[in-house]
């Protein structure tokens, strides 16, 4: 292991979280040894070990196969990146411990680079394309003192790391949950207390240990029919495989093959790739006709809409990764793609994925002792139109309870609480009501309630109640009384 107290100056580096990891640090300015993957990448989309059978395998072949197909990349990608850029803060008793845990969450290891969004975006990479998971590592401080109370799963955290997910294995066993393998081989029983794993949707299976089923392996049917399509697109366009056979007569095939090769040859020498020029035979046998069949060797199937095939595919993808249309592709117009539906999109942070993601984050680090008792990790998604739907409600609701108190069928007081246990305000504002505002409001109410009967009023919305006015003073409106009242004590 590289000292690595020369990696960096002393401060935000997490030397000391490094010293404690169970993960073994390449030697110092050594060269690449971890090998490539080598299964062909051009069949293992049709050779992916079934789910259940081999996890190990499994996820493997799933390593190598998402990056191919680049739509589902970069679904992958999209939500990684998305996930990293998530704004949260560190709530709790004091702020020298905010301080202390935010620090070392922004100092969080992922792979080679320190920082909490590359270790996030390593993270959802494993979450979503493996069965298996993903893997946080929990680094704690070691006792000091050999009788000291804070060892083992009672030291504070002071660092987490992501772990490779291929070198983990589920035991299912509630004290050592994960076996991890370092790159030397060894083998590390990792508690309860040193590790938390993680899994995008769990098995209910007893004996598959929590291992999952990844976003991937939701999309992977999709995935790989898209995926033989751009293949057959590309080979069409580039490859050398024969998709044609043409039976030509009343021409001779020498006659045939020299119009070919001068074709050829021009393109060569105009630069061209990809593009070559129609062959043209000239001073063909008038005597003769010139009749042509062709076979195709390999088509689309009839009828194909690649453009409706690319919807639905995109509709699978949101679907499995459970966020909308939208995160991935434009929508696919329409008066209602194009304008209510592409506002109420831009409006939202979070949706179901996401705010799954955020949930078993933050539940996880309250499990594990990541955050310290009494602070929450609190995650600032602002969801423009859930507040909308929020007002919506509210207003609705205040507008119902100014109906009520105007025909005295409640004071006013039993109003607020009945609005404070339906949740549409908090208990602290009515904690923070004076108590002579009731009487002062009830007063009001029964004044305006005597002078205009409610079948007399009109309409029944907060800015015509307001506007109504007092029979004891009717140049003022009970609104403006009720405010300066208030603001008088």
């Amino acid at each position: 292991m590289p000292n690595v107290s020369k990696l960096a100056p002393e401060g935000d580096f997490p030397v000391e979280a490094i010293q404690q990891s169970v993960q073994v640090q390449p030697p110092d300015a050594s060269p690449f040894q971890g090998g490539f993957l080598t299964i062909g990448i051009a069949s293992v989309a049709d050779q992916i070990t079934a789910w259940g059978k081999n996890t190990k395998a499994r996820d493997k072949q799933l390593r190598e196969f998402w990056p191919t197909e680049s739509y589902l990349a970069g679904a992958v990608a999209n939500v990684a990146f998305r996930n990293s850029t998530f704004d949260w803060e560190i709530k709790g008793p004091s702020d020298r411990v905010n301080q202390a845990v935010t620090d070392m969450l922004h100092r969080a290891m992922g792979r080679d680079k320190v920082g909490w969004s590359d270790f996030v975006k390593i993270h959802s990479q494993d979450l979503y394309t493996q069965d298996n998971g993903a893997f946080i590592e929990l680094i704690r401080e070691p006792g000091m003192d050999a009788n000291s109370k804070f060892k083992a799963d009672r030291a504070p955290v002071i660092g987490i790391a992501h772990l490779d997910a291929g070198q983990c294995v589920r035991t299912g066993q509630a004290e050592v949950p994960v076996l991890y393998e370092d790159r030397d081989g060894k083998l590390h029983k990792m508690k309860w207390y040193e590790v938390i794993p993680f899994s995008d949707f769990p098995s209910a299976i007893e004996k598959m240990n929590g291992v999952g089923y990844c976003a991937v392996t939701r999309a992977l049917r999709l995935a790989q029919i898209i995926r033989s399509i751009a293949i057959f697109k590309d080979e069409e366009v580039s490859g050398r495989n024969v998709k044609k056979i043409n039976i030509v007569g009343g021409v001779g095939r020498q006659q045939i093959e020299d119009a070919l090769s001068r074709t050829t040859e021009k393109a060569q020498n105009m630069g061209n790739i990809r593009y070559i020029e129609h062959s043209i035979l000239a001073s063909l046998d008038p005597e003769k006709s010139v009749s042509l069949v062709t076979v195709d060797l390999a088509s689309l199937p009839e009828g194909f809409n690649y453009d409706q095939e690319m919807q639905w595919y995109i509709s699978g993808l949101a679907l499995d990764f459970g966020v909308d249309y939208q995160e991935f592709a434009p929508l696919p117009g329409g008066p209602i793609g194009s304008s209510a539906q592409s506002t109420i999109l831009d409006k939202k942070s979070s949706g179901k994925g996401p705010r799954n993601w955020m949930d078993s984050m933050v539940e996880s680090f309250m499990n594990y002792g990541v955050l310290p008792r009494g602070t929450q990790m609190i995650f600032n998604d602002k969801n423009e139109q859930e507040e909308l739907e929020k007002q919506a409600i509210r207003t609705k609701a205040s507008e119902e309870a100014a109906i009520i108190v105007n025909s005295k069928i409640f004071p006013p007081e039993t109003v607020a609480k009945s609005l404070i246990r339906r949740g549409i305000y908090e208990q602290k504002d009515f904690d923070n009501t004076p108590a002579e505002w009731w009487k002062n409001a009830l007063e009001l109410a029964k004044n305006e309630a005597n002078g205009q009967p409610v079948g007399d009023r009109g309409g029944n919305t907060l800015a015509e109640d307001a506007k109504r006015t007092d029979t004891s003073k009717p140049s003022e409106t009970i609104g403006g009384r009720l405010k300066k009242w208030y603001q008088s004590r």
